[in-house]
């Protein structure tokens, strides 16, 4: 299965949000989903637009986009029905079990950076 970025970003966005306590300005970034920084930022305000994450703070230029803060991020509920629907993950399951379903579809799909958020997650999520 392939996904583009905006997926991608959202999928990452919604493994982190599985956690207790989420910090997506530290672990959600360009890198860690295998972007380049105006890729990452432009699926970053799609999604905003799309109403699929909320709370980002985009900060404009006279050029454009310029960067972005992610410490409100937060998944909305129709970003949550998308991901689970779309990824097959029945929503009554807890943080831990969707993770772990989300994390060997990324494997099936050959996903790197999606298998390294989520062995983080999974592991931060065990020691809670």
């Amino acid at each position: 299965m392939e996904f583009d970025a905006k997926q991608k970003v959202l999928f990452a966005i919604y493994a982190e949000y599985q956690k207790d306590l989420p910090d997506m300005d530290k672990n959600i970034t360009a890198e860690s989903v295998g972007l380049n920084y105006k890729t990452f930022l432009t699926a970053l305000i799609k999604l905003e637009n799309e109403g699929l994450i909320c709370g980002t703070v985009i900060v404009d230029t006279l050029e454009g986009a310029d960067g972005a803060f992610l410490d409100r991020t937060k998944m909305t509920p129709y970003g949550l029905q998308y991901v689970e629907t779309k990824l097959n993950i029945q929503p009554e399951k807890t943080g831990k079990e969707k993770i772990q379903d989300l994390a060997g579809k990324a494997i099936s799909w050959g996903w790197n950076e999606a298998k390294d958020i989520l062995a983080r997650v999974i592991s931060e999520l065990i020691q809670r």
